[in-house]
């Protein structure tokens, strides 16, 4: 395949991309077997003038190197053609279809490490045994919209726990910084089970709250169909560790007893604190980890979307941003932004009030919503593995104190600078389904916090200038950015304790749906003595 980048094309003009192919290659009709979509981004460098900017892949008859010689052109390339699957991917690096028949490996958790964990392992021939606290995403999703409406929190099953793991009450973006087949492999995967081509070529693709749980239920069916079995709503509580070995699991719930078994890939989330502890005293060696607190900041999306384009453009997504600035050594960013999205009120624990964004596929809702954080680290909350949890925990109880409930305290930005409780909202309507009430958000969050998130947004609104407007509403606290410890591994991706094998985001080596869900093909790569 020969590949065409940088190929500009105005927003709103239908592009022919087999006559842009072409032109580029300069080469006949005849010539070309098939032209494919590989990546589309937007471009509003120059605003209100906005372009869509393509990747093309082509098929030709004839010697592609020669082509792309008589090109003289940087942005023609001979590459090969796009993974179409993981089971395509793990072909390419060579993994024998059968390296693990016969085996069984228990895979806790089933968010997005676990589900490609699982999904590698069956690909390989061995029986996954997919353990998870929370229920299946059907019956998740009917327990969170209970919650939502004002009903009590499951503590087992809710935002944070459950099927297709935290990530499916989020965006579901599956960008990601890291690059690589498995990445690219976890995408196609995605799009394959019910989250559509576009997937594949959008250059910030995400599947959307509303089709998450269906394509989370696709993979499920097909570990299924493949060999592998799910324990629902079903806790491991413990581990059996001889020599330096581990030997068994203890579980509690619908399938309580002991699982014996040499091989877990653990896989259980950055808000699994029990597991944490338990951890810890078992002498499973684990540290603790920098991650970001703070707030969501809600704005209309009319707003964000003019701020970007320039113009109203009905033809065009809900916008987006992406902000980070260094105030005063301290580092802050916008994260997890959900373009015309919602608010979510994402405990796991009683006491305890936590929010996280979300949006459905087609980002239609009023407000656009992003969380605006502030890195900490063990200079703030203590040198011990666990002092992190201990951290967040603390500010989610404060948060809970302020409000009274699991609903998120709300305050206007500019009565979060001057430290007084609002009465009134004025153009933006908080979006939690929950609900809401006025509080300090500035007694749920260290002071250091508070401070820095005035003067990022200050700085943002150089590019946004509504960013920092006075009637944005500000939501707390925002504190699952990311783990707070973790899980030290070896380069064959045990840990100090020789078969269990830590994986994905609650162990501390990823950050997001893409890049988990790559690590769980990669561990379980690892148990095949792959290393990739």
């Amino acid at each position: 395949m020969i590949r065409i980048d940088g190929i500009s094309v105005k927003a709103g003009d239908t592009p022919d991309f087999e006559g842009l192919a072409l032109r580029a290659l300069h080469i006949r009709k005849q010539d070309i077997v098939k032209t494919v979509l590989l990546k589309r981004s937007l471009d509003c460098r120059k605003k209100p003038d906005l372009y869509h900017v393509y990747s093309l892949g082509a098929e030709v008859r004839g010697d592609e190197n020669r082509i792309v010689r008589a090109c003289r052109n940087a942005k023609v390339r001979v590459a090969e053609a796009p993974v179409d699957s993981l089971e395509d991917y793990l072909s390419r690096i060579g993994a024998p279809k059968g390296a693990l028949s016969g085996k069984t490996v228990a895979v806790v958790g089933s968010g997005p490490a676990g589900l490609f964990a699982a999904l590698t392992l069956a690909y390989l021939g061995a029986k996954p045994v997919v353990i998870e606290r929370g229920s299946n995403v059907e019956e998740r999703a009917a327990k969170v919209e209970r919650f939502f409406a004002g009903g009590e929190l499951d503590e087992e099953c809710n935002v944070q726990f459950g099927e297709g793991g935290a990530g499916t009450f989020s965006d579901g973006k599956l960008n990601t910084g890291i690059g690589g087949g498995a990445a690219a492999a976890v995408v196609a995967e995605f799009a394959k089970n019910g989250g559509g081509e576009e997937l594949k070529y959008e250059n910030k693709p995400h599947i959307g709250t509303d089709l998450l749980p269906v394509v989370v239920a696709g993979i499920r069916l097909k570990i299924i169909a493949m060999g592998g079995e799910f324990y629902f709503n079903t806790k491991v509580t413990d581990i059996g560790v001889r020599g330096g070995k581990l030997t068994s699991l203890t579980l509690e719930g619908e399938r309580s007893g002991v699982l014996e078994t040499e091989r877990a890939i653990l896989a259980v989330g950055h808000s699994a604190r029990d597991v944490y502890e338990t951890l810890y005293m078992r002498g499973v060696d684990m540290t603790s980890k920098p991650f970001a607190v703070g707030v969501r900041i809600e704005h209309l999306q009319k707003d964000i979307n003019f701020a970007q384009y320039g113009a109203v453009r009905s033809d065009l997504p809900a916008a987006d941003y992406k902000f980070a600035a260094q105030v005063e050594g301290r580092g802050c960013y916008t994260f997890c932004m959900c373009p015309g999205g919602e608010v979510v009120a994402a405990a796991s624990e009683k006491g305890g009030c936590v929010v996280n964004g979300m949006s459905n596929r087609a980002r239609s809702g009023e407000n656009a919503n992003s969380a605006l954080i502030v890195t900490v680290n063990s200079a703030d909350f203590g040198g011990g593995a666990l002092d992190g949890v201990a951290f967040q925990r603390k500010w989610e109880r404060a948060a809970f104190a302020a409000s009274g409930d699991y609903a998120p305290p709300v305050q206007l930005l500019g009565d979060f600078k001057a430290k007084k409780v609002s009465s009134a909202l004025r153009e933006v309507t908080p979006s939690c389904k929950r609900g809401y009430k006025f509080a300090d958000i500035n007694a749920c969050l260290p002071p250091y916090v508070c401070k820095t998130i005035v003067q990022a947004a200050d700085i943002f609104a150089k590019k946004i200038p509504v960013f920092n407007s006075e009637s944005s509403v500000l939501s707390g606290v925002e504190t699952r950015t990311s783990s707070p410890v973790r899980i030290m591994r070896d380069e064959k991706c045990d840990s100090s304790v020789y078969g269990l094998m830590p994986c994905g985001e609650g162990a501390g080596y990823a950050g997001g749906i893409t890049s988990s869900a790559a690590d769980g093909v990669r561990v379980a790569l690892a148990c095949a003595g792959i290393y990739i």
